[in-house]
């Protein structure tokens, strides 16, 4: 739905009354088998019981069994084919999915030997969705919002969502704000659902909409918890707004440590705003080479307020230390997170 290259600030200026921020919707390659939201198996590996000795799993309805497994990732549908043959048989359409599901993402984002092809690629996901598979309706949602089609992208996440999938409820959510007219209930209503559920931008953007209050009762305590559970989860954006949380005491006590250890924990994972400012953190500790690196980081992502504080340091530095500065900025890498 939404992508990196929205342009969305994170940081305002100084003079601006509201420090926290939006953010956009999940990227579609976050729903692969990289993913680190995991689904846990509904199925146990112990072996099973004869007819005579338990329930017989082949009785349950096939609409009941399809609607249970339409969010499982392939492992976790593969075990449950293993269940029993009516099992197996039942759950063909969706292993056809997931073959449909691969194909999609390998003409969306040119991979495999395949040339890049969103009209393959929605054709994949659109027949991946009619198998029942809920990853495959999440995927051609994100193709038809890119494509301003909001109510088709609606449509299939509303579908989604209803199976029980996080990135289903998470997108349902952040849609509602997005269109005209704003359903702000429906959005907090799926975003929290996702959010207990553990999806950490459906956490994040959750405790966006309770600290920003538009449309529900701003409730400050609650956001920042839910800033937390997501920074907890790996997420950068609520790793720097749980760092502001605690630096001016909005939702948490206030906790000059608390709010250095994640505003270190955001810069080292790529946050530029979070660089920034623990760039000038570092340089008023006196720590002249380690403000350098990450005003230089900082600056090379488009802080440009940076570049006049890196600049005072570097002519305090000798010529050594300053090639030495930018050196490890040259080969500075980002933390994993999951954005």
């Amino acid at each position: 739905m939404y992508s990196g290259k929205m342009k969305q600030k994170t940081w305002p200026d100084r003079s601006d009354g509201f420090r926290f921020t939006a953010f956009p919707l999940l990227k579609p390659n976050d729903r692969e088998g990289k993913t680190k939201l995991s689904r846990r198996s509904h199925f146990s590996s112990k072996p099973s019981l004869s007819p005579n000795d338990g329930p017989d799993f082949s009785a349950l309805p096939f609409d009941i069994l399809t609607k249970i497994a339409a969010s499982f990732n392939f492992p976790n549908l593969l075990a449950a084919s293993l269940v029993c043959r009516s099992w197996r048989n039942a759950l063909r359409p969706l292993r056809d999915a997931m073959v449909l599901l691969r194909y999609g993402k390998r003409f969306k984002h040119g991979r495999g030997g395949v040339r890049r092809n969103l009209e393959k690629a929605l054709d994949s996901f659109l027949k991946g969705a009619a198998r029942g598979s809920t990853l495959a309706m999440v995927d051609a949602g994100l193709i038809y919002w890119e494509r301003g089609l909001k109510e088709e992208a609606i449509a299939l996440y509303q579908k989604a969502a209803a199976l029980g999938d996080l990135a289903g409820q998470c997108n349902l959510g952040i849609s509602y704000l997005h269109v005209q007219p704003q359903n702000h209930k429906e959005a907090v209503k799926w975003l929290h659902q996702a959010a207990v559920g553990g999806h950490v931008r459906a956490q994040y953007q959750l405790a966006l909409c309770l600290h920003q209050g538009p449309g529900v009762d701003r409730n400050l305590h609650e956001a920042a918890r839910w800033y937390l559970k997501a920074a907890e989860g790996g997420y950068v954006r609520a790793m720097y707004n749980a760092s502001l949380c605690y630096t001016f005491g909005e939702g948490l006590s206030h906790s000059p440590r608390q709010a250095r250890k994640w505003m270190k924990r955001a810069a080292d994972r790529g946050h530029s705003k979070a660089q920034f400012e623990r760039g000038l953190a570092l340089f008023s500790e006196g720590e002249m080479m380690k403000a350098v690196v990450y005003l230089e980081l900082a600056t090379r992502s488009g802080e440009t307020a940076a570049t006049h504080v890196k600049n005072v340091i570097l002519q305090q530095l000798s010529a050594t230390s300053r090639d030495r500065a930018l050196l490890l900025a040259d080969d500075w890498r980002a933390l994993p997170s999951s954005r």
